[in-house]
This record gives C-alpha cells, structure tokens and sequence, in this order.
C-alpha cells in the first residue's frame, strides 16, 4: 500500500510539472504573438556617415552625403547666433562684408576667365549650358558643403579631380561658392555654416590671391515652397542670412543672387524650373547677367 501511495503521489507530481511547463510554454508564446503583433524597434545611434537626401535630379533627390552626423556629441565650433549680425562686418578699408555686393558697371564676357564656380547640380548647369565658356566649373550632383574640396569634382582631360588636387596647379581671380539647397536636409544648421566656414579657408589658403564670393540660395518655387517642409522658401531665407552674417565674420564677399531670380512674390518663377528648384538656360543667362553686374573692384580682404 505504502508503495502505491508513493506511485501515486509520484504520479501527481508530474501531472503538475508538467502543467506548469505547458502553461508557462503557452504564456511564452502568447507574449510573442502580441510582440510581432506590437514590435519594439530601437533607434540605433546616428551613425558617422549618416545626412538626409539630398535634392539633385528633376524627379528625385540627390544621393545622400556621408558627410555629416546628426549626433549630438558633433559640437559645432560656430554658433551662428553668435555671428556679427548684418552691417558690422567693415573691414579696416571701411567696405561692409554684412552688406550684399552692390550694383556696379557691367563687366564684359572677358570677366569669366579667371573665375570657378563650385556647387552642386544646379553650378553643374554652368557647363552644361554654356552661358559662362572660359570659367572653370567645380560641381556635380549631389556635392555638399563638406565634401567641395575632396571629391571629384573638376573634369581634367578624360577624368575628374578634386577640387583641392586641381587649385595646387591651377590660380584663380574670383571664387564663386553656392552651397545650401542641400544641406537644408541637413541635422542642424549650425552644421552648415560651421562646414561653410572651413571650406571658406581651406580656399584662401589654397588660392590666397582669389576674391571669395559666397552666393546666397536661390529660391524654390511658391508650389514647392507650400508643399516642401524642407525646401521652402521660409527655410531658404533663413539659411541665407545665416550665409551673409557667415560673410561679415569671415570678411567673404555676399552676392544676393536670390533676390536675382525671385519674382514680386520672392519665389523662383515657375515657367524657368522643371521641378520646382532647378532653373532652365534663360535663369542661368539671368543669374549671370546678375553676377556681371555686381562685381567688387577691390582686392582680397
């Protein structure tokens, strides 16, 4: 009798262990099941290389720049509310960097051959309609602030160099930069101008007798402007006063070559851009009729 009570109790003590495993089994996969159905996705750290799209093509962004972190360990070294504010960027010869270029005689097409532009798809077009033939032209889509210097930019023969190999054997009189349109996807704006500041000397110290014309963004269309949260005209206004307060601390001339294409309205006409925020040959032919026209007769300051 003993040893049947014992069987039995023997008996009960695996019918409850493997009750308990059965239901913990069932809670396991119960949990999991509501897991797939509700997914906890961690947010991985910003990684190094990480910037949002670019805008570049007609119909879709520019390939990402691996240029900029969106870490907040990425501590600018400029604070762009700490900028001169507009007007006190005089020099010792008395001429106002915070100011844009004035108006001035028109210069002749001769103007262009010491000049190199260097931007993005939109300085690209400089080329590729021709309306500036003896300028040097640095640009490709999707170029970034960042990477002007190091990547291949400038066609040399049947290649492209960069931009930093082709100025240690090649000497220009004016320098025109217009970065911005891209970098509005851009973390933060500090980033920007912080990014700006370093090309703007790596360049004078690459080219010490050039004249140094940082060219405000253009416009983008009023339809892209209300429906883009990124590339507005509101955001574009902003990023360009930030470029000529850029302008007064660094004593870097400031062309308003916004104000060249925008309409009564301050947006780019819609009948010269395909998208919304590239222009077409009669913009390009107005932009550098604007740059004739607003041309500084001193020397590197």
């Amino acid at each position: 009798m003993k040893h049947r009570r014992r069987s039995r109790r023997r008996r009960r003590r695996l019918a409850l262990l493997s009750s308990i495993l059965l239901f913990t089994g069932l809670g396991v996969a119960t949990f999991a099941a509501a897991m797939s159905r509700f997914p906890i996705h961690a947010v991985p750290p910003a990684a190094a290389d990480q910037v949002p799209p670019e805008t570049g093509s007609v119909s879709q962004p520019e390939a990402a720049d691996p240029a900029e972190a969106g870490s907040s360990q990425d501590t600018p070294s400029q604070d762009p509310s700490v900028l001169a504010p507009e007007g006190s960027g005089s020099s010792a010869s008395g001429y106002d960097y915070g100011a844009p270029v004035p108006l001035s005689q028109a210069a002749g097409q001769d103007y262009f051959s010491d000049v190199l532009f260097v931007g993005n798809s939109i300085t690209d077009g400089v080329s590729r309609y021709g309306v500036a033939p003896s300028a040097t032209v640095a640009a490709r889509n999707g170029l970034t602030v960042s990477k002007a210097l190091t990547d291949p930019s400038v066609t040399q023969g049947q290649s492209r160099v960069s931009l930093e190999q082709y100025l240690k054997t090649h000497q220009f009189g004016k320098i025109y930069l217009m970065f911005g349109m891209n970098e509005l996807g851009w973390p933060r704006e500090e980033q920007f101008i912080r990014r700006y500041s370093e090309l703007i000397d790596s360049l004078w110290q690459l080219q010490p007798n050039a004249v140094l014309y940082v060219q405000s963004i253009f416009p983008v269309t009023a339809e892209r402007s209300a429906q883009d949260s990124t590339f507005n005209n509101q955001r574009i206004q902003r990023y360009n006063q930030l470029l000529q307060q850029l302008c007064a601390e660094k004593h870097a001339l400031f062309l308003d070559t916004y104000s060249a294409l925008a309409d009564e309205t301050g947006a780019l006409p819609a009948d010269v851009s395909p998208d919304g925020i590239h222009i077409n040959k009669s913009a390009y032919q107005t932009w550098m009729d604007y740059i004739l026209t607003h041309t500084w007769e001193g020397t590197n300051p």
